[in-house]
């Protein structure tokens, strides 16, 4: 049975931690320019996921082998439960990364695991036919330190600066110089990112970015709404390959963290500035688009939206943040469905309950833990993810006490979750 492992609380702090460092660190990862905390990077509307203990647990949506023990079809209503082969072979998971229905993980090791929908290759990269109901090794001995994902594609970084991808690419999102819409795992040429070591990556629902270690940054994929800092006349432009973004308002050292949704990009600075660029509606400059039709445009030079953050995490219409003061800060698309349940038109300070100490994403909602040992949901359900019917849940959220009710039993009684990775 796997030791309970010494956690590291949540970091609202920025500092430096090098690229090349020698030691890796198995129970938290950070950006690896700034102490940024990386939450769980998913875009899975129905799948409840999140690391704890080096264990990687997953509830909810769990069809298309998504629970990762060997079976195609797990009921939503089914109790939580831990991936039984990284227990197994006594691996800790570091970071973990999901598409719509697909799931990659990174481990102690530096290697990296996919399973679920392959259909685009998204979660074994090629090593897998059909639908891997176990994790699958998809890149190994490489020295992974980061991974991420969009919608049905995956991205690693390797401790040495290259960038490999995989799955769908009908819009340029694997970066890899092909038009070929589905691709296996493959590194992105060195070429394009002007023959520099890659020290940053991010992902958005249908691109990717990199920062190589002379501050210049390069993204991929749908350049929607001038995502990339280029006035388009058409609303969609695709990139097959990286193009450098050469507009940015601070030199890409500086950049701690890139991301983005549908349609924006956003990144974080090390004094802990947020900047944001594309569709008006989504970047939380003050547009809600219910009454005015000026939304709808996209603005290509970043705008500065907000500061003092500690941790950004940004998914398909909007973006979370938390502050140097621990509280969480939202904004986004506030039409439609979303309708000001999980965002508002400008960063705006949502209540929470107790002191904050993990956050996980997922696609339009949100868990974020305390120092109580409790989880909170908040936005979209899902498949039972919440638990707590099919409508919305506003701030500050519904306990999920069968999550934690269910880590108990693992770790023991006096065990308190959430208290990192």
């Amino acid at each position: 049975m796997k030791l309970i492992k010494l956690v590291v609380l949540f970091v609202s702090c920025l500092c430096c931690c090098s690229l090349f460092a020698n030691e890796r660190s198995d129970a938290v990862l950070f950006s690896i320019k700034s102490g940024l905390q990386i939450p769980t990077a998913s875009n899975s509307a129905y799948t409840g996921i999140t690391i704890e203990n080096g264990d990687l647990w997953i509830w909810g949506y769990r069809d298309l082998g998504l629970q990762g023990n060997g079976v195609y079809t797990v009921s939503s209503s089914a109790p939580p439960a831990r991936v039984k082969s990284f227990v197994e072979k006594g691996l800790s998971i570091t970071q973990v990364a999901t598409g719509i229905a697909h799931i990659i993980a990174l481990d102690d090791q530096g290697n990296v695991w996919g399973w679920g929908q392959n259909g685009y290759q998204e979660a074994a990269g090629g090593k897998y036919k059909g639908y891997p109901t176990s994790p699958v090794l998809v890149l190994e001995n490489k020295d992974v330190i980061m991974i991420n994902a969009g919608e049905y594609t995956s991205y690693a970084l390797t401790r040495s600066g290259e960038v490999y991808s995989w799955g769908y690419n009908l819009y340029g999102q694997a970066g890899q110089g092909t038009k070929r819409s589905i691709v296996g795992v493959n590194r992105i040429a060195q070429k394009y990112f002007n023959n520099r070591p890659v020290v940053l990556i991010g992902a958005a629902y249908e691109s990717g970015y990199a920062i190589n270690d002379n501050g210049e940054v390069f993204a991929w994929g749908d350049e929607e709404s001038n995502a990339f800092g280029f006035e388009n006349i058409s609303a969609h432009v695709f990139d097959f390959q990286p193009k450098q973004i050469t507009n940015l308002p601070v030199d890409g050292k500086n950049i701690a963290q890139i991301t983005g949704g549908n349609r924006f990009t956003t990144f974080v600075t090390s004094s802990a500035d947020v900047y944001s660029m594309g569709a008006a509606n989504h970047i939380g400059i003050g547009c809600d688009s219910h009454n005015d039709a000026r939304c709808e445009r996209g603005i290509k030079d970043p705008q500065l939206i907000t500061g003092n953050v500690g941790m950004l995490y940004c998914r398909y219409a909007g973006c979370i943040a938390t502050t140097k003061s621990n509280k969480i800060s939202v904004w986004g698309v506030t039409a439609g469905a979303f309708n000001h349940i999980i965002y508002e038109a400008t960063p705006t300070i949502k209540s929470h309950i107790g002191n904050l100490t993990k956050v996980d994403g997922g696609k339009e909602s949100l868990l974020y833990w305390n120092d109580e040992g409790k989880v909170f949901g908040v936005g979209f359900p899902g498949t039972n993810k919440f638990r707590s019917g099919t409508g919305p849940v506003d701030w500050p959220g519904v306990e999920l006490k069968f999550v934690t009710d269910e880590m108990k039993k693992v770790y023991g009684e006096d065990y308190i979750p959430g208290q990192g990775f």
